[in-house]
């Protein structure tokens, strides 16, 4: 059986029958006349309902037509990346376990009314056809008059954009279910049909008899597939055919009796495409090409094609998955994305009336920046191509007007001409409407810019920029600001007056110490020169009731006499960002005031901050609240580390238990180190460490901002001893040995051999006198990068850690800006980061001392998420626990848990592998829970068949109602006893032709009744059919029956 629609381009039709070898041709008389156009000697069979309802049956089954469930039941022909269409022959126990699937039997029942919408010669035509007729519902063929017929029936399948046009759901009060299938549905369109009728969301292609998932969709949920219908399996692979963990993006490929064995006369694709089920002995699996992930709930979600990724000034980026952000929208009902011209990213949406700012903020909670289209179209509605589907090459030929809007203030003039400077772009392609990401920026050049505005006079924080992006609205929230840009330069009398012209305090400067900040230190200043709140913590205790007041200022006094770090400010000006010691604390005052809760006070306290001009940034408040006094530590990042902060509150303890205060070195000696470094030579090491990396995203496995954002923890399964001695064998740290379980863990999760992510480095261990003593911000965020092969042995790894040890401490304060500026990394650097905290043991002991530690503050530092996922490990004398920070909106709580649990399994197998000298693709096996999550998921209960060939289910059918209306169109009818009748008579026919099983039919015809006749008859003969549209060129109609002989 092969169907093809009757309007089908002749030269389609012939290359079909031609290709799938047909026997016979089954038709109609209207299109014989066109057949005759085929340059073939197929014999065509015409056939007509009245004739045929006069005609006496003696067809009687013969060995001839005795067939199995493994002989062909249908062929139809998909799209062909050649430009011929590709034939693929069904299985009969394919498509009855496909049409019969529990999952899709809503709404099929006797009497009930479906809806044949479909295109002829379209899969899914069949499974609307021999679904309905195996249910004894009633098949109603699709007229002229399409909305109102679609209101007389009670089941629909079509496609998405179908759908969306048929407007107002109200208007077809007797449509109760309905199957959408063909492409992605949006989430506006799913809600607006959802409380009118049951909505599935169905996928399967050709090659596995149609349909694999069904998943029934309800109104504010994510749209996904559900899960695999019975007898059949789903796997999401990456390109080696390996398991990719739950919420990973890989190949969907399909397993089971669906699963066609090959194209028509195509070997190597079929070869390609056709593999053997890894996961099943003797089992067959489709690779299909599309992109989909397993979700944490167990059912699978599709995001698009393998074929629909482009590269965009430096970024991959998937243009189904744009599409499917944008289809998040409350107001959309159909979207897509395309690149236009190669330099920007086009979204089309419908309807028109969407507000596109609004639909852009939607986008931009879903998506990575540079993801967000930086053009939008609106259409009434979108284009359709003959399947139903939207059709991308109409708007591929559309005219869009990539309008360059003129600017219109100065402010927006010179904003354009920073941008234009540091993206490196002409200014006259910088219009009010232009995206900053659209032109290639990302979050390390918005730091470049945001300071390139000062140096302009432009004050405009990164916030801004990142949130607002076009640059008109960038510019509306700038406000005129004389800044500069400061580069960091050798100290000179020049500088010290102009620190001294800025310092906003009468006294001279002699006695003040001023020197360079670090890199790391710029960074933090420059941002607070934008936002005060910005790298700030609160470190909150009780006081114990025997300290009073004055004995607790005394002490802090102490302290910051003692540590310079303590005493810090901060100056910028035109040349560069100075700190500036101040020689005496005579104007340092400690706050004490009355809250009513000290929850509302850390709040208030945070949002004051700090500013340049604060002649301290470190503070101490005693706020008293109720009978309990607490004391409010705030601090500047810039002053401290977590090291630090260690050892500051240790002192301050000792201070407090009249012990005398430890002896420690001045800040100065770190920043005299950084300052001798080599410059040259640094940015030699990071430009060849860098060289040939592409960014290894963790990337968003949310569709949806997750409504959970606490923090995440799990313990080691191995104890401190164990790891320690595995570490050991092999002659690395601990901290080493969680490094390189994190980078296997990323590789895992971004199926990449070559992964890069941020690193912590506390440079605690730089060749400075007393480095570990020393209080004040030592640490520094660097790229790290390991390259697994498989081929080596996870020793060599040992010896990547080994060699990287001593290279690039040297090279470690290096800022983030300048290794992207050297390396000419294409977007960010990395979106994950790896912190190890091995903090020393200086802790003050809580148990009746003068303060006890309380966790009160929210807003400290470590609960800023800069980055998609990160990972801070904090080791004790006895367990190691692995703690993960994350950003909402890109990973749901529970992908972070199973990221989490992962790095803990790889971490127990990396030990295990190290142990052994394994190779390094012994890594990538994933946790046993994954796998049984993955196992559960991805295979369909196994269930018997209701019956073996396809039109035995019609004849059930037919016997058990033989009156009961079976098809209809227009104004004509056939019962399920005259459908049965008068096919039984064509069958005769076509064995009289000499028909039989291996025999392919092909039914050449617009809508009709004969059309289901023709489908029935050659079944019953033994053969299979192929349904064709009469209307295709006389030429694809030749190659077509040939093809398929």
């Amino acid at each position: 059986m092969v169907p093809v629609d009757a309007t089908f381009p002749i030269q389609r039709i012939s290359y079909m029958l031609s290709d799938a070898n047909a026997a016979a041709i089954i038709t109609t008389d209207a299109h014989v006349a066109r057949l005759q156009e085929l340059d073939s000697d197929i014999p065509v069979h015409s056939v007509s309902s009245e004739g045929l309802h006069q005609t006496p049956c003696n067809f009687k089954v013969s060995q001839e037509q005795i067939r199995n469930p493994t002989d062909e039941a249908y062929i139809v022909y998909t799209s062909g990346s050649t430009g011929k269409p590709k034939g693929v022959p069904v299985f009969h126990e394919g498509a009855v376990n496909a049409m019969m699937s529990s999952l899709s039997n809503a709404g099929f029942v006797e009497g009930a009314r479906v809806m044949q919408f479909m295109a002829i010669g379209f899969d899914v035509c069949l499974w609307e056809i021999w679904k309905t007729l195996s249910m004894g519902a009633t098949l109603v063929f699709r007229t002229e008059d399409l909305s109102k017929k679609i209101g007389t029936v009670d089941v629909l399948m079509c496609t998405p954009t179908a759908l969306s046009l048929l407007g107002d759901p109200s208007a077809y009060p007797s449509l109760k279910t309905i199957f959408v299938g063909g492409e992605a549905i949006p989430s506006a369109l799913k809600d607006i049909w959802c409380p009118f009728a049951n909505v599935y969301n169905c996928y399967g292609p050709s090659e596995c008899s149609i349909t694999t998932h069904f998943g029934e969709l309800t109104v504010n949920t994510r749209v996904d597939l559900g899960k695999p219908i019975e007898n059949s399996t789903c796997y999401i692979l990456d390109n080696a055919q390996r398991p990719v963990p739950i919420g990973v993006v890989g190949e969907m490929c399909l397993g089971g009796i669906g699963v066609c064995r090959g194209y028509i006369n195509l070997p190597d694709q079929s070869a390609e495409r056709f593999i053997a089920d890894p996961f099943r002995a003797g089992g067959r699996m489709y690779r299909s090409g599309d992109l989909g992930r397993l979700l944490p709930n167990g059912r699978f979600e599709i995001l698009g094609r393998q074929d629909t990724q482009v590269k965009l000034k430096g970024y991959r980026i998937e243009l189904d998955e744009v599409a499917e952000a944008m289809m998040q929208h409350p107001g959309v009902i159909a979207a897509a994305a395309l690149v236009k011209d190669k330099t920007h990213l086009v979204g089309y949406y419908s309807p028109a009336s969407v507000d596109t700012q609004s639909l852009r903020e939607t986008v931009a909670t879903l998506l990575p920046v540079y993801m967000v289209p930086a053009v939008w179209v609106g259409l009434d509605n979108m284009p359709q191509n003959t399947n139903g589907k939207i059709d991308k090459k109409a708007l591929e030929a559309m005219e869009v007007a990539i309008e360059v809007e003129t600017l219109v203030s100065e402010t927006e003039q010179r904003m354009a001409q920073v941008w234009a400077q540091v993206l490196n772009v002409d200014v006259s392609t910088i219009g009010r409407n232009t995206s900053f990401f659209a032109l290639g920026g990302d979050s390390i050049t918005v730091i470049k810019v945001v300071a390139a505005c000062k140096n302009a006079g432009l004050a405009i924080t990164a916030s801004q920029l990142l949130k607002e992006a076009e640059l008109s609205r960038v510019a509306s929230c700038v406000a005129d600001h004389v800044g500069s840009s400061w580069p960091t330069v050798s100290l000179s009398a020049d500088i010290v007056q102009s620190v001294q012209d800025e310092w906003a305090t009468p006294l001279q400067l002699q006695d003040f110490i001023v020197y360079p900040v670090t890199p790391l230190q710029a960074g933090m200043i420059l941002a607070t020169v934008n936002n005060r709140e910005a790298y700030i913590a609160q470190n909150t205790f009780k006081i114990a009731a025997h300290v009073d007041n004055d004995m607790l200022c005394r002490a802090f006094e102490t302290l910051v006499k003692a540590s310079d770090i303590l005493r810090t400010s901060f100056v910028t000006t035109p040349s560069g960002i100075y700190q500036v010691i101040r020689p005496d604390i005579q104007d340092m005052v400690v706050a004490q005031v009355e809250v009513a809760s000290i929850e509302d006070f850390l709040r208030e306290d945070f949002v004051r901050g700090f500013e340049i001009g604060d002649k301290y940034f470190v503070r101490l408040t005693i706020a008293a609240s109720g009978s309990d006094r607490f004391g409010v530590l705030t601090i500047h990042h810039a002053l401290y580390d977590g090291w630090a902060i260690s050892m500051l509150l240790s002192d301050l303890y000792d201070v407090l238990c009249g012990k005398s205060l430890a002896n420690r070195p001045s800040f100065q000696r770190v920043v005299d180190y950084i300052e001798a470094q080599d410059k040259v030579a640094t940015e030699n090491y990071w430009r060849a460490y860098m060289d040939g990396i592409t960014s290894t995203p963790l990337g968003s496995t949310n569709s949806v901002a997750s409504p959970r954002e606490e923090p995440l923890a799990v313990q080691s399964t191995l104890s401190m001893a164990e790891l320690a001695k595995a570490a050991q064998r092999v002659g690395i740290t601990v901290a080493e040995l969680t490094r390189l379980a994190w980078a296997a863990t990323l590789r895992k999760y971004t199926r990449q051999n070559d992964v890069v992510f941020g690193q912590v480095m506390a440079n605690r261990d730089i060749p400075v006198k007393d480095a570990d003593r020393i209080i004040g911000p030592l640490l520094n965020t660097v790229p790290c990068r390991f390259k697994f092969d498989d081929s080596l042995s996870t020793q060599s790894l040992i010896q990547l850690l080994q060699n990287e040890r001593s290279s690039k401490l040297a090279h470690a304060h290096s800022s983030l800006i300048d290794i992207k500026k050297w390396s000419q990394v294409e977007g960010d650097l990395f979106d994950t980061m790896f912190s190890f905290q091995n903090l020393p043991d200086d802790e003050p002991e809580s148990a009746h001392g003068p303060i006890e530690m309380v966790d009160l503050s929210s807003h400290s530092i470590m609960h800023a998420v800069h980055h998609t996922f990160e990972l801070i490990i904090q080791p004790s004398a006895t367990t190691l626990v692995a703690n993960a920070l994350y950003k909402p909106s890109a990973i749901s709580w529970t992908q972070a848990q199973l990221i989490l649990d992962e790095f803990n399994h790889t971490l127990g197998q990396l030990c295990n592998a190290l142990e052994s000298n394994a190779h390094q693709s012994d890594l990538w096996a994933l946790s046993p829970a994954q796998e049984e999550m993955l196992q559960v998921a991805s295979f369909g209960t196994e269930v018997a068949l209701p019956f073996e060939l396809l039109h035995h289910g019609f004849e059930s059918q037919a016997a058990m109602q033989p009156h009961a209306r079976a098809i209809e169109f227009e104004d004509q009818w056939l019962s399920y006893g005259e459908l049965n009748q008068q096919a039984n008579v064509v069958a005769h026919d076509l064995a009289a032709l000499g028909v039989c099983v291996g025999s392919r039919v092909t039914v050449i015809m617009g809508r009709c009744l004969e059309f289901s006749i023709g489908l029935v008859a050659t079944l019953k003969a033994g053969a299979a059919v192929m349904p064709l549209d009469a209307s295709f060129p006389a030429q694809r109609l030749a190659f077509v029956l040939t093809d398929a002989n």
